[in-house]
């Protein structure tokens, strides 16, 4: 794998990371294809952009804090490529003293839709689900 996909495919994490901590559901989606699929846990496909930014919409507000990714793997043919990661995700909770947070992996396959630019296709992940840290 050329270090330009790497380089390529760690600016959509960077760039994702930074819609997710400022709430911008938009921005999430615009780094999806058309078609994206995404496999929540322990819940039905969702198939489209539309799907996803409802879904989005539909969660819980808990403000992010933080997001710490560690374990990145990417790997790729082509114009496919696919990335493996770890992370963990701080949430603010209103009225709690201290921040809630969740570990989890993350799968992410990419296509290239132009030289350089890569969107995300299918998101699949896991979590351990929440543990409060008070």
């Amino acid at each position: 794998m050329s270090d330009c996909v790497q380089q390529g495919i760690l600016a959509v994490q960077q760039e994702w990371l930074e819609h997710e901590l400022n709430g911008n559901i938009a921005g999430v989606v615009s780094l999806c294809s058309d078609d994206v699929v995404w496999l929540p846990p322990n819940q039905p496909a969702l198939r489209g952009q539309n799907a996803v930014a409802g879904w989005l919409a539909a969660l819980p507000e808990h403000r992010i804090r933080r997001i710490e990714i560690i374990n990145v793997r990417i790997y790729s043919s082509g114009d496919l490529a696919y990335k493996l990661a770890d992370f963990t995700t701080w949430f603010e909770k209103a009225g709690q003293a201290s921040d809630e947070f969740v570990t989890g992996s993350h799968l992410w396959v990419l296509r290239e839709s132009s030289p350089g630019h890569w969107q995300v296709a299918v998101v699949a992940w896991s979590t351990a689900g929440p543990t409060n840290t008070a």
